[in-house]
């Protein structure tokens, strides 16, 4: 593809989700307002949820490295990859 496809090709997703999104306005705009509160509230709720997943799981990672670190698994793993990248 080249550089021109490609140009064309984000400028029609970008007319899409432009399109996309002026959808969006149009019917949060015709709701009531007791519904605009409900659904503003459900799209941070969901914001907040993924943003404790995201904690959740960097937390977990660090737990795992932490634990393989004490546990001598990540020593073993930096000597094997150490020995395989230097010749003998």
């Amino acid at each position: 593809m080249s550089a021109y496809d490609e140009s064309n090709h984000s400028s029609a997703e970008a007319n899409a989700a432009s399109a996309e999104a002026d959808a969006v306005r149009k019917a949060f705009a015709a709701l009531s307002f007791d519904q605009k509160i409900a659904t503003l509230l459900r799209v941070e709720l969901d914001m907040v949820g993924d943003v404790v997943e995201t904690v959740v799981n960097a937390a977990a990672r660090a737990a795992d490295e932490i634990a393989d670190a004490f546990s001598g698994k990540g020593q073993a793993e930096t000597a094997a990859t150490d020995s395989q990248a230097t010749p003998a």
